[in-house]
């Protein structure tokens, strides 16, 4: 079940799942800032005027670190996004390094359409992901980030 806000099919636990139907019920984008901390369990650690950073409601297995940076507007697709908000994300980013321990970590974002993104919220949003160095003994950290192309023949090992 989805709607326009979330997809149900992407929660990866019963707890987010049962959040999501509420969402659902309820009709609101939960990642627009006058509705976030109503769906939101994790504390904002801090807003700029273009986006807010908290920890991921359900962080990836394994990351030692797991932010969610979101735009305060409602928007999409990253084309909705203002020069100014793209160089705020940037002032985000190092200050979220500049506050964590992050030797090396992943940035990216998911928008638009979930049935291609695998993500739970339409609204988009960046990921901040730090985990363990394969030096420690860490294992990859998985995620969906779309769906592989059926018709697209495997590549050759």
């Amino acid at each position: 079940m989805s709607d326009e806000h979330v997809n149900l099919a992407h929660a990866r636990t019963h707890q987010q799942a049962k959040v999501m139907e509420r969402i659902i019920r309820d009709g609101r984008c939960p990642f627009c800032r006058e509705n976030f901390l109503e769906y939101h369990t994790k504390e904002i650690l801090f807003e700029t005027d273009h986006w807010l950073v908290t920890p991921n409601f359900e962080p990836y297995k394994g990351s030692k670190l797991h932010l969610i940076l979101v735009p305060r507007e409602h928007c999409t697709s990253p084309e909705e996004l203002t020069p100014v908000a793209w160089a705020d994300l940037q002032d985000v980013v190092k200050r979220v390094r500049a506050g964590y321990e992050t030797p090396g970590g992943s940035l990216w974002m998911r928008f638009g359409d979930t049935e291609y993104t695998g993500a739970s919220v339409r609204h988009l949003h960046a990921q901040l992901i730090v985990g363990a160095s394969r030096k420690e003994g860490g294992e990859m950290i998985l995620t969906a980030l779309g769906y592989k192309d059926p018709k697209q023949r495997p590549a050759q090992e």
